[in-house]
């Protein structure tokens, strides 16, 4: 891997992968990205609104279309949760950098996700929070080159992990 390169968050919905990325890219003196809020930006519009206006299926499409566009260098990622759903993106994202898959129990997400109803989140009708943290958790796994457990964690100690692990894999600079 180019040591150049970024690292990108994946996970679910409130799993951290904005939190820990801005701290972790502050750690590494690199920009933070939210891939959510690039696709707010190219529509004009909030997520939930996006995601209402055009369906699962063409909100799936138009987030792995918004991945396909980003090229960046130096830059901690955040994706959207249901990045995973696209193999295209996902091999777009692996020839970005560094893959890492923040993994939080389904306890812990019900904890975190205050308002999915109107966070944007790509659900399918009649699919439930649990259904769809089954289906997805396999797809994380399959494309994660470094899972890192969240529950129960600071920020600090998740960030010093990641840290000593890209460092001792010869990620960093």
């Amino acid at each position: 891997m180019n040591p150049l390169s970024n690292f990108i968050l994946i996970g679910m919905a409130a799993s951290g992968k904005s939190t820990i990325g801005r701290q972790l890219a502050a750690s590494l003196g690199w920009a933070f990205v939210d891939t959510d809020h690039l696709l707010e930006a190219w529509w004009g519009a909030p997520l939930q609104h996006i995601t209402d206006s055009l369906g699962l299926q063409n909100f799936l499409q138009a987030e792995a279309e918004q991945i396909l566009r980003t090229s960046l260098q130096r830059c901690v990622i955040a994706t959207g949760g249901s990045v995973i759903y696209n193999e295209r993106a996902m091999q777009h994202l692996i020839t970005l950098g560094h893959i890492i898959y923040l993994r939080t129990s389904f306890t812990s997400i019900t904890k975190r996700l205050r308002n999915p109803g109107s966070r944007g989140l790509a659900i399918g009708p009649g699919q439930t929070l649990r259904d769809l943290y089954e289906e997805r958790t396999p797809l994380y796994e399959r494309y994660a080159q470094t899972t890192i457990l969240t529950d129960g964690r600071s920020l600090d100690a998740i960030c010093t992990e990641l840290i000593h692990i890209l460092t001792q894999s010869d990620h960093l600079l």
